[in-house]
């Protein structure tokens, strides 16, 4: 009977380390999550927009915060400063490197291409990325690098051909623009052959002379307008260009919500947000396996015309009420700080 009973023992004592051998076969513990590593470029703090929309596009898409570590580098509109976080930037190894803009992207290549580094890149938001050499074409990138083009150097056209027709009085248009830009110069060039059809004066200022401020000031007369074109150097001048233009009581135009939150008129292009929430399916497809090689550059989502409502009142310009019918409007006190919100 003792020979039975151990002999039912040993069979039970078996049959549960069986048991729980098979159920840890099947049930392996859970793998710790592995951390996701992105690089941020960002040239200044006006771009934070893009990060700020990447964040929501990702979480829309079920990123977690936790997930993912975001190693950002803002070089404080500093281009030297820019080079080297780029190459501390790439001593890390990134899984993924985000840019927030032209200058960003360009060094970045320049940068790999010189240390033969590959890392997928995705642009938030750039213009014209083929024809100042980042990609092969937009339909095959070709390389490590693939995003959004913004189309803001083809746009500038465009924007002026808008700002003409939005405002009858104005008589002469200064154009920003920075000549140490590749991108600024292409919209130089598409905004002048606009000018020349509409038989528009314009003046063109040269954001890289240091000068240009004070110098702009002093040309400034009734029914001019400002025009700005892409440039970090512009973009970091806004608050100067929100007050001069206010001294004088002359309409600026430009590309962003940001910059018609702070007082500019009227601004017409993508929104720095929407850039970032594009980019953000980009970044979700490389992280599952695919090649920026392989994914074509997409066309912005939508292209926005606001009009700051509160500087127009201000500034007591007719405005076309037709092209008024087809704007956002957005509140902003003299500072920039928004009211309103959005209306239609």
């Amino acid at each position: 009977m003792n020979v039975k009973r151990k002999w039912i023992y040993k069979m039970v004592i078996f049959t549960l380390l069986a048991a729980a051998v098979i159920f840890m076969i099947r049930n392996p513990p859970a793998k710790e999550a592995k951390i996701i590593n992105i690089g941020v470029l960002t040239i200044g703090d006006s771009r934070y927009e893009k990060l700020f929309g990447l964040k929501n596009g990702l979480k829309e898409l079920g990123y977690h915060q936790n997930d993912l570590h975001f190693i950002i580098k803002n070089s404080k509109a500093d281009p030297l400063k820019l080079k080297k976080q780029i190459a501390e930037l790439l001593e890390i190894r990134p899984d993924l490197i985000v840019t927030l803009g032209g200058i960003e992207t360009i060094e970045l290549k320049k940068a790999m291409d010189i240390s033969r580094i590959k890392i997928p890149v995705v642009f938030a938001g750039i213009a014209s990325p083929q024809e100042i050499g980042i990609i092969q074409s937009e339909k095959t990138p070709g390389g490590q690098f693939t995003g959004i083009n913004n189309f803001h150097a083809s746009l500038s056209g465009k924007r002026l051909e808008t700002l003409y027709n939005l405002i009858p009085s104005i008589k002469r248009v200064h154009i920003l623009y920075d000549d140490e830009t590749e991108i600024s110069r292409l919209g130089l060039n598409n905004t002048l052959d606009a000018a020349e059809k509409l038989s528009l004066t314009v003046k063109v200022w040269n954001a890289a002379d240091k000068t240009m401020l004070k110098q702009l000031e002093k040309n400034l007369t009734k029914n001019d307008a400002l025009f700005i074109l892409p440039s970090f150097r512009i973009e970091s001048m806004t608050d100067t260009l929100v007050k001069m233009a206010n001294r004088h009581h002359l309409p600026t135009m430009g590309i962003y919500e940001y910059e018609v939150k702070k007082g500019f008129l009227a601004s017409y292009g993508t929104s720095l947000s929407d850039q970032g929430f594009q980019a953000a399916r980009y970044v979700s497809l490389i992280l599952k396996g695919n090649s920026p090689r392989e994914m074509p550059v997409e066309m912005p989502d939508n292209i926005r015309f606001l009009i700051n409502k509160q500087e127009q009142n201000l500034l007591g310009i007719p405005l076309n009420q037709d092209l008024l019918k087809i704007a956002e409007f957005r509140g902003a006190d003299r500072r920039g700080l928004e009211k309103d919100g959005i209306q239609h």
